[in-house]
């Protein structure tokens, strides 16, 4: 008994740590996020920027992941808060979740795009 119900525990906190993550097309903004696969093909990057909620602040040094079935693509964010995604169709059709890790002090995040110039 001990045993199935430590599986059912880590089954749980398993599952509700992939339901806080956003999916790749929900951080992206949605002219993109709305492109079929096919449309993705020598698509530029996206810029977004992470901020504190809140208050609006960039956060920098916020490390973003993107795991595929490919591989793991990982990017930084900079001074500003800006970060590249990029975009391809394989990002697109399979979706990944997006891991992001804050620096220290952070709390929260939230993505905002940025209109490219």
């Amino acid at each position: 008994m001990r045993r199935w119900m430590s599986l059912a525990v880590l089954s749980a906190g398993l599952l509700s740590a992939c339901a806080l993550r956003p999916n790749y097309r929900q951080i992206l903004p949605p002219d993109v996020s709305n492109l079929a696969p096919v449309q993705a093909r020598n698509h530029d990057d996206v810029t977004l920027r992470l901020v504190e909620p809140g208050t609006n602040r960039p956060l920098p040094g916020v490390k973003v992941y993107l795991g595929t079935s490919q591989g793991r693509s990982a990017s930084v964010s900079d001074a500003q808060g800006l970060v590249k995604l990029p975009v391809t169709p394989h990002l697109l059709q399979e979706n990944p979740l997006v891991e992001v890790f804050l620096p220290a002090g952070a709390t929260g995040y939230a993505f905002e795009a940025v209109k490219p110039e």
